[in-house]
């Protein structure tokens, strides 16, 4: 069992819920995902299952995308809606030409500074961990890119919007920020993660029997948010697979869209997946590489 998975992670489950029930129903250790989701959130989870957990770095980056409903007026410490109330301010009447042109200030390359109650670790341990004991640090800002913010709908205290945004973008910190440039406060009160790379939710699966779980594992290179890809030769398998640097006279073909200086998916001449390397003019470099089984 290595490949991923497009679990549909249901609301109030956290993130290591998830693995941990997907690990006593398939009877196996090495898993993990490709970037948590907020307990309150449910859609798109991916996971690693054995040798796949190795490529997860490879989908962590990748952009998501969200359905988020904020409510205004009213602000949380956890900046959701299963958090305590710490301050209430009036909701302002909102017109769609001013919610969008405050959603507009959001869009491209901006500073967000995480909730404190986050996974971001701070001295070995997660913040969340300190703000449940009552101490709330400020991470630092971070840039984060929100490519786009498409308004839904306007209710008399609430907005939905759909963001597809970049790894590491806060949809509670986002709230936050949009509900402060309105004159009032913001937090989430539903969220659905629609995607994540090249996984949406209307392919996610809900756990069910093992047998469903199985069927849906998604193999290693179909499941990589890689386009290009490389055939090497039997030599140049084995420089690969040993960690080195394969010349270039040893790559059979490339996929037709390749391009120099770019990840790539790296195939033997039986079309057997062996990892992921980065093309150069003299060859391509090993970036992470499929350890065979023993």
């Amino acid at each position: 069992m290595d490949g991923f998975l497009n679990i549909y992670k249901e609301k109030g489950q956290t993130s290591y819920d998830v693995i941990r029930i997907l690990k006593k129903l398939l009877g196996i250790r090495q898993i993990g995902h490709a970037g948590n989701l907020d307990p309150l959130g449910e859609g798109v989870l991916v996971i690693g299952i054995g040798k796949a957990t190795r490529f997860l770095e490879f989908l962590i980056e990748s952009k998501k995308e969200y359905r988020v409903k904020i409510k205004f007026g009213i602000l949380t410490d956890t900046l959701d809606k299963d958090g305590k109330v710490i301050a209430e301010r009036p909701v302002p009447t909102l017109d769609k030409a001013g919610i969008l042109e405050v959603l507009n200030a959001f869009t491209g390359e901006v500073e967000q500074v995480p909730p404190s109650f986050s996974a971001i670790k701070y001295n070995g341990k997660r913040l969340y961990e300190y703000a449940r004991e009552g101490i709330y640090l400020v991470p630092k800002p971070r840039k984060v890119k929100i490519s786009r913010i498409d308004l839904e709908t306007i209710g008399q205290d609430y907005i939905e919007i759909v963001v597809e945004c970049s790894a590491g973008t806060y949809m509670r910190a986002l709230a936050r920020d949009i509900g402060e440039k309105l004159g009032t406060y913001g937090f989430v009160e539903e969220l659905v993660r629609l995607k994540v790379g090249n996984f949406t939710v209307e392919n996610a699966v809900k756990i069910d029997t093992k047998k469903r779980i199985i069927d849906s594992i998604i193999p290693i290179p179909c499941g990589l948010p890689l386009k290009s890809s490389v055939m090497i030769s039997s030599n140049g398998a084995t420089y690969f697979l040993n960690g080195n640097k394969v010349p270039r006279k040893l790559i059979v073909r490339t996929s037709p869209d390749t391009r120099t200086f770019t990840l790539v998916k790296v195939m033997d001449q039986e079309n057997n997946f062996l990892g992921v390397g980065f093309l150069t003019w003299e060859g391509l470099e090993p970036k992470k590489v499929l350890v065979p089984s023993p």
